[in-house]
């Protein structure tokens, strides 16, 4: 993400009053938000986007895990001007998961059929496979599964994989080194499957501009809370409200 960006994105959290994950390129979650209603406290995952243009970027190598991810959010969106030097707020958009779901259908109905593919593709792999791949053992050591499936577990991860015993040394047995194999290759078939950066567009943007989902006044904080409570009055049941 530019600087520029963070910065912008920074002060909509901060205009809004939400909680800011430092670490949220990692997570993928840039901020929460607790709204109180009923003697209950509901928590959602907030998407923080600026833009200076009509239409809004989003991430790089977009796949399934974002399409879900998006599915329980809801998106903030600050239009900037384009001035140079320090660009300022013109409007604001807050949209509910229900708001996004016609752009984020969309984006899925373009890779859906590949991480099918993927998912369909790994699941026919078997020991031969395996073993023109790895070598044939009657087991497998850490190293034989970090070479793999390189940094795509965490060591608790990769510890948790050894189930079985040689000797007195932990190893990996045929069967779980396989399901090893298939995790790779389905990870290395979807990322072929991803888009690249695909933009929320201004027609399905413009039509909630002078909506409710437009929030203006400097009741910003109060705005999206109110916003949030009465997405959870009507859909009590969405994964995008998770009660604490």
């Amino acid at each position: 993400m530019a600087v520029q960006d963070d910065e912008r994105e920074r002060e909509l959290v901060r205009m809004f009053n939400l909680a800011w994950d430092p670490a949220h390129q990692r997570s993928g979650v840039d901020a929460l938000l607790d709204v109180e209603l009923e003697g209950a406290t509901f928590r959602f995952e907030i998407e923080v986007k600026s833009t200076t243009g009509d239409t809004v970027s989003t991430a790089r190598d977009v796949g399934m895990e974002h399409i879900q991810r998006w599915r329980r959010m809801l998106f903030v969106i600050g239009f900037y001007s384009k001035e140079a030097r320090r660009p300022e707020l013109k409007r604001c958009l807050c949209l509910t998961p229900t708001d996004m779901e016609p752009w984020i259908a969309s984006v899925e109905s373009k890779i859906l059929v590949d991480f099918k593919i993927a998912a369909r593709a790994s699941r026919k792999l078997d020991l031969a496979d395996l073993f023109d791949v790895c070598g044939e053992q009657s087991s497998y050591s850490l190293a034989d599964a970090k070479r793999l499936h390189k940094q795509q577990w965490t060591t608790a991860e990769y510890e948790a994989a050894l189930d079985t015993m040689e000797g007195n040394r932990p190893r990996i047995s045929q069967l779980k080194m396989l399901e090893i194999l298939k995790l790779r290759s389905r990870y290395i078939s979807e990322r072929g499957a991803t888009l690249n950066n695909p933009h929320v567009t201004k027609t399905h943007l413009l039509p909630f501009f002078g909506t409710d989902r437009e929030l203006v006044g400097n009741a910003w904080a109060a705005s999206i809370r109110k916003l949030a409570a009465e997405f959870v009055r009507t859909h009590p049941s969405h994964p995008a409200a998770s009660r604490l």
